[in-house]
C-alpha cells in the first residue's frame, strides 16, 4: 500500500516535537532531522512538480519568510567572522529542516487533506498540554518538598520543580501558550459536561501556575489569553471596552504587579531580573553585534559565540564553567544570530501568523472564527514566551511551526468555504 505523501512531513513534524521535548532528552533528534533532510527536499520537489500555480502562491504567502531563511544562512557563511562559521553549519541545518517541514506540509493542504492534518496536529498540541497539567502533581510528589512547604517558602526560596520543558519557566509559558487549544476543545462540549471542564481547568491552571513561580504567564499571559478567548473582535467592541480596560490596567499595575514582586521576590534575583538582562545580557550582545556584524549576525549558534567572547558566562571555576547565559529574549536573540536581516525574516513570520489568524477570527463561519481567534491567542502567547523566556528551544520551535501549520490549514478551509458559496446553486 502506498503512503500519502502528505503523511510524511504531518508525522516528521509530530514526532520533531515529542523527541525535542527536553524531558525525554533522547539526544537522537539531531541525527534525526539530518536523516530526513533529504527526503523532504525531495518531497518538496515532487510537491512543486505536481501542485497548481494557486497552490504555490498560498504556500508562499503563508510561509515566504522561510524561503529567505536557507538564502540567509548561504550569505552568513561570507559575512560572519571566520571562527563563527563552524558553530554556524552545525546549527542552521535544524532551521532548514523546520523550514522545509513547514512548507512541504502546507503544499499537501487542499480539500481531502487539509481537515485530517489538522486534526493530528490539534490533537498533538492538546496531549502536549495535558501532559504538562497532568505531570505537576506527580511532580510535587516526587520532589523533596512537601506541598504545604512550598506555598510556605514561596518567595523565600528557589524551587527545582519542572515538568516536560524540563524548565519552570519554559513550563508555565508553553502551557499557556497552548492555553487557548485546550479552551476550544472544551468549548465544543455542550451542556453539563463542558462547563465541568471548563471550570476545572480555570481553578486548577492558577495554582499549577504559582506553584511553577513564573510571575509573567500568572499573572500576564494567563489573564489576556482568557480574555481575548471569549472576546468577540470588533471595533465597536474595542471603543466600548476602552473605558473599562483603561480603569483595569490601572488597579492591575498598583496592586497585582506589587503583589508579584513580593510573591516573586527570588525569582527576581540575579538573572531573573529586568535590570540585569538589560544591562549583563541584552545591551553588551546588541552593542557587539551592531559594532561587529549587525546585518547578519553571528550565525545560527551565534548567541553562544558572542557569550563567550563578551564574558556572559555563568559558573566559572565549577563542574558547568562558562556555560553561557540564555537570552530569555528570542528577539535579542535573533538579532545576535541572523542580523537585522535575520530579524526582520523572524518578525515577517510572526506578523503573518498573527494577521492571517485575526482575519480567520473574524471569518463570517462561527467554527472558523472561533478555531481563528483560538490560534490567533495560541500566536500571542508564543509572541510574550519569545519576549520574557527562552521560546529558542527546539520545542518551542515546532511548537511555532505546527502553530503556522494550523493556521494555514484553516486558512484553506476558509478559502475552499468561501469558493463553495460562490459557486452558483441553479
Amino acid at each position: 500500500m502506498k503512503i500519502k505523501i502528505f503523511y510524511i512531513p504531518t508525522f516528521l513534524a509530530v514526532s520533531d516535537l515529542i523527541l525535542s521535548l527536553p524531558q525525554l532528552n533522547l539526544g537522537v533528534i539531531g541525527a534525526t532531522r539530518l536523516v530526513f533532510l533529504p527526503l523532504l527536499v525531495l518531497i518538496l520537489i515532487e510537491q512543486l512538480r505536481k501542485v497548481d500555480e494557486k497552490r504555490i502562491r498560498f504556500a508562499v504567502s503563508m510561509g515566504w519568510p522561510l524561503l529567505l531563511l536557507p538564502i540567509l544562512f548561504l550569505f552568513q557563511i561570507v559575512a560572519i567572522p571566520p571562527a563563527a562559521v563552524p558553530t554556524h553549519l552545525s546549527g542552521c541545518t535544524k532551521y532548514i529542516f523546520w523550514s522545509l517541514l513547514y512548507l512541504s506540509t502546507v503544499l499537501s493542504l487542499n480539500s481531502q487533506t487539509t481537515h485530517l492534518i489538522r486534526k493530528i496536529l490539534f490533537i498533538t498540541l492538546l496531549l502536549v498540554f495535558l501532559a504538562t497539567i497532568v505531570q505537576y502533581p506527580i511532580v510535587i510528589q516526587r520532589s523533596s518538598q512537601s506541598l504545604s512547604s512550598i506555598i510556605a517558602s514561596y518567595g523565600t526560596q528557589e524551587k527545582d520543580i519542572f515538568g516536560l520543558f524540563a524548565s519552570a519557566n519554559e513550563d508555565a509559558n508553553s502551557l499557556i501558550t497552548l492555553f487557548p487549544l485546550a479552551l476550544f476543545y472544551i468549548k465544543q462540549k455542550s451542556g453539563l459536561k463542558g462547563l465541568i471542564l471548563k471550570v476545572a481547568l480555570l481553578l486548577y491552571l492558577p495554582p499549577l501556575l504559582f506553584i511553577n513561580g513564573t510571575r509573567t504567564a500568572l499573572f500576564i499571559t494567563f489573564p489576556i489569553l482568557l480574555f481575548l478567548f471569549h472576546f468577540t473582535f470588533s471595533i465597536k467592541n474595542f471603543t466600548r471596552l476602552a473605558p473599562f480596560l483603561i480603569i483595569f490596567i490601572l488597579i492591575y499595575n498598583l496592586y497585582v504587579v506589587s503583589f508579584a514582586e513580593s510573591s516573586f521576590s527570588k525569582e527576581s534575583e540575579g538573572e531573573g531580573t529586568w535590570g540585569f538582562r538589560v544591562e549583563r545580557v541584552w545591551t553588551p550582545t546588541s552593542n557587539y553585534t551592531y559594532e561587529n556584524s549587525p546585518l547578519f549576525g553571528f550565525g545560527s549558534r551565534g548567541w553562544e559565540y558572542v557569550c563567550r567572547i563578551n564574558g556572559i558566562v555563568r559558573g566559572a571555576g565549577e563542574e558547568n564553567a562558562f556555560e553561557v547565559i540564555p537570552s530569555h529574549n528570542v528577539y535579542v536573540w535573533t538579532y545576535v544570530s541572523w542580523g537585522i536581516v535575520g530579524f526582520s525574516i523572524y518578525l515577517g513570520f510572526l506578523l503573518t501568523l498573527l494577521k492571517e489568524s485575526f482575519q480567520l477570527s473574524i471569518f463570517q463561519d462561527q467554527e472558523i472564527s472561533l478555531f481563528g481567534k483560538t490560534l490567533f491567542c495560541c500566536v500571542i502567547g508564543y509572541c510574550i514566551w519569545a519576549f520574557i523566556s527562552n521560546a529558542y528551544i527546539e520545542a518551542g520551535w515546532d511548537i511555532l511551526f505546527i502553530i503556522g501549520i494550523l493556521i494555514s490549514s484553516l486558512k484553506m478551509t476558509a478559502l475552499l468555504s468561501k469558493y463553495k458559496n460562490s459557486i452558483p446553486t441553479n
